[in-house]
């Protein structure tokens, strides 16, 4: 962008992938995705599902190009986020990788591909701690489970069996709200 624009500048990271660059960029200028689509000229539909690769939708190459002026990045270099086909639909990280360079990579999304090849580890798709399923990388604001805090460069155990579980979060998890405020109150 030219000097003296609004926004921040986000330097995209090698392998990035584009929902996560995007989440990034967001958070770094306080954009809403309201205020891209209509930055771009484009439905707020179209910018909402950028954030989520199993939706398949991606930006029309007039759309990249656009976005490359709004966040000064080279089109050819956005390309090269994009979730690659086949693509793995559940949420995936090596956290060794994550460790390193905090940054979700398009190459964890790939189909049939159950390893990191740099580091010989089993992607996780859930907080080995407490098996909440990872959050849409765009919304990676904290680097931790949404639900226990574990961050995800921590990640590196393998994960607790369920029968580990404590009795109550199972409870929680599969009890009626009403079943387990008259458990609670015979637990009393």
């Amino acid at each position: 962008m030219q000097s003296g624009s609004w926004i921040f500048r986000v330097e995209p990271h090698s392998d990035e992938s584009f929902g996560h660059f995007m989440g990034r960029f967001r958070r770094a200028n306080e954009l809403s995705h309201r205020a891209i689509a209509e930055q771009l000229g484009i439905r707020i539909q179209w910018v909402q599902s950028w954030d989520s690769p199993s939706r398949r939708r991606n930006p029309t190459p007039l759309q990249m190009i656009a976005l490359s002026k709004l966040t000064d990045v080279a089109p050819e270099q956005l390309a090269k986020m994009l979730p690659s086909e086949p693509l793995h639909l559940q949420t995936r990280l090596c956290s060794v990788c994550y460790a390193e360079v905090p940054v979700h990579r398009s190459t964890w999304q790939r189909a049939n591909v159950e390893l990191c090849d740099q580091h010989s580890v089993q992607f996780l798709s859930a907080c080995p701690e407490c098996h909440t399923g990872l959050r849409t990388p765009a919304l990676w604001e904290d680097d931790c489970c949404e639900k226990c805090g574990l961050p995800f460069a921590q990640m590196l155990g393998q994960p607790k069996p369920k029968q580990e579980r404590s009795e109550a979060s199972l409870l929680q998890a599969v009890a009626p709200k009403r079943d387990r405020k008259q458990l609670s109150k015979r637990q009393q």
